[in-house]
C-alpha cells in the first residue's frame, strides 16, 4: 500500500462543515467521508506545529519528547524511518519552514522533501498578502512526484488557512472588504494586539470570515489530489489520512482562573487549539464510519503499522493527553513587552481526554487551576466544575524522556527565517 498523510496546519473542528459548522467549509471532505472513517473527537497533542508533527511522526506524546525550536529530533525515530527500511519512497510537501527549513530534524527521513521555491510559479502565487505558492502548488508537487513510484510515502501539509488568511477570490466566499482592511492594518503576528487590548476581541470574528476562505480552500486541494490518485486507479490502494495539527484560537474564553483567551495559537490550549479535523481512509475501505470516542494523532505511526500487517488500529484511546510547551525566547519577550500581566500566559498546561456519554470529558489545568469540561461536539464546551489534579497527575505518569531529542546545532538559515517570519513567527 502506500501512505499519504495529509496535514491541514492550523485548522479546526470546530470550523469544518463536516462537524457541523454552518457555512460550507470543507465540501470535499465530507464527500471523502462517504467511504472514509471520521473521528469527531480527534485531539492535537500540542498547540502549535512542531510539537504536534513530532508527536504525529514519532508517536511520541509531547512531553515524552520535548522537542521545540530549541531542539532537534534525534535520526531513526519516525514513521517515515519505518518505511523507508522496508523499502518505501519518502516525500514532504509543505511550506512550513518548521517541517522543512528549520533544524528541528523532520527533514531527515524524507528522500524528497519540496519547500517554497525561490520563484515561486505565477499562477500558483494567488493571495493578495503573501508571495508564496499556495496549497495546489504542492498538491501538484506530490500527485508529479508519485507518478510510476511503487510503495511510496508522503507528507502534504497545507499552509492555506493559516495566518496571514489570504485564501484567492475563487475561495473567499466569507470575507468583507473590513475584514481584508482589518487584517492589513494589523501585524502578521496580531495575538500582542489584541492581548495587549489594542484591539478588542470582537474584530477577530471579521478575521475568521478570511480563515473560513483559507480553509474552503485546503478542502479543494485535499479533493484535487483525492481525484487525480483515484483517476490513477491508486487511491483505493493508499492509506490517506488527513488532520489538522492544532488549530487556532480567534478570542474564545478560557474557563479556568487566570486562563487568557484563545488569539493565534502556541500559547493557548482551549478546544479551538485541541479539537482538530481527522478522518482516515484505509486501504479498501468501501463504507463511511464515525468514531466518536477520543483520538489521538499520536496514533499514527501505530496506525501506519497495523494498517501494513493487516491489523485493525484505529486512533482512539480510552485517554487521550495533550501537553502546552514552555513560552521561551523571542516569543516570551514580546509578550512581557506588550501585555501588562505577561505571566498568566506562560503558565504550564496538560490536558486529559475521557469518554463522555456525548462527546469526551476534558480534565485540564491551566498554572494552579483544575477543572473538568464536558464537549459534546465541535464547537461546544461545557462551564468548568472542580477536578482533581491527582488524576491528571496519574495520566501523565507514564510519559517518560523518550531520549530522542538534542540541542540544536543550527539556527535557520536566512531564507527560512524570512518565510517564518511572514508566517508570524520571530
Amino acid at each position: 500500500m502506500n501512505v499519504l498523510l495529509i496535514v491541514l496546519d492550523s485548522v479546526r473542528a470546530a470550523n469544518c462543515s463536516l462537524y457541523g459548522y454552518p457555512r460550507t467549509t470543507t465540501p470535499g471532505l465530507e464527500s471523502l467521508a462517504e467511504t472514509a472513517t471520521v473521528y469527531r473527537s480527534a485531539r492535537a497533542p500540542s498547540n502549535w506545529s512542531v510539537p504536534s508533527h513530532v508527536s504525529l511522526f514519532t508517536g511520541f506524546e509531547t512531553e515524552a519528547h520535548g522537542v521545540t525550536i530549541h531542539d532537534e529530533l534525534e535520526p531513526g525515530h519516525t514513521v517515515w524511518d519505518d518505511l523507508s527500511a522496508v523499502g518505501y519512497t519518502t516525500g514532504l510537501f509543505t511550506e512550513n519552514g518548521f517541517l522543512a527549513g528549520e533544524e528541528v530534524g523532520l527533514t531527515e527521513p524524507f528522500d524528497t522533501v519540496v519547500s517554497v521555491p525561490e520563484k515561486p510559479p505565477t499562477e500558483y502565487v494567488t493571495g493578495e498578502h503573501t508571495a508564496v505558492p499556495d496549497g495546489f502548488y504542492y498538491a501538484d508537487a506530490l500527485c508529479d512526484w508519485t507518478k510510476g513510484r511503487s510503495e511510496w510515502a508522503a507528507c502534504l501539509n497545507l499552509m492555506d488557512a493559516h495566518r496571514p488568511y489570504d485564501p484567492s477570490s475563487t475561495y473567499d466566499r466569507w470575507g468583507s472588504p473590513q475584514a481584508h482592511d482589518l487584517q492589513s492594518e494589523l501585524p502578521v503576528r496580531w495575538e500582542f494586539e489584541f492581548n495587549g487590548g489594542s484591539h478588542p476581541l470582537w474584530r477577530l470574528k471579521g478575521l475568521e470570515s478570511l480563515y473560513d476562505g483559507g480553509i474552503r480552500q485546503a478542502d479543494a486541494v485535499v479533493q484535487s489530489v483525492v481525484e487525480r490518485l483515484r483517476d490513477r486507479g491508486v487511491f483505493e490502494e493508499t492509506l490517506l489520512v488527513v488532520c489538522g495539527d492544532h488549530g487556532e484560537g480567534l478570542g474564545e474564553l478560557g474557563r479556568l482562573d487566570a486562563q487568557p483567551p484563545a488569539v493565534a495559537h502556541i500559547v493557548p490550549m482551549t478546544e479551538t487549539l485541541l479539537h482538530v479535523p481527522l478522518l482516515a481512509k484505509f486501504p479498501g475501505q468501501q463504507e463511511g464510519q464515525t468514531v466518536d470516542g477520543p483520538a489521538t494523532l499520536t496514533a499514527f505511526r501505530d496506525v501506519v503499522r497495523g494498517t501494513r500487517h493487516e491489523k485493525q488500529e484505529c486512533f482512539t484511546r480510552s485517554q487521550v493527553l495533550a501537553s502546552k510547551q514552555p513560552v521561551t525566547g523571542d516569543l516570551r519577550d514580546r509578550y512581557e513587552a506588550a501585555v501588562a500581566d505577561a505571566a498568566r500566559f506562560f503558565q504550564p498546561s496538560r490536558a486529559v481526554y475521557e469518554p463522555a456519554d456525548v462527546g469526551v470529558r476534558k480534565i485540564y489545568s491551566w498554572g494552579d487551576a483544575v477543572g473538568a469540561v464536558d464537549i459534546p461536539y465541535a464547537g461546544a464546551v461545557g462551564e468548568a466544575r472542580t477536578a482533581d489534579r491527582g488524576r491528571l497527575a496519574a495520566a501523565f505518569e507514564s510519559v517518560g524522556d523518550a531520549g530522542v531529542r538534542r540541542p540544536s546545532s543550527d539556527g535557520s538559515d536566512a531564507g527560512t527565517r524570512e518565510q517564518l517570519e511572514a508566517l508570524g513567527y520571530f
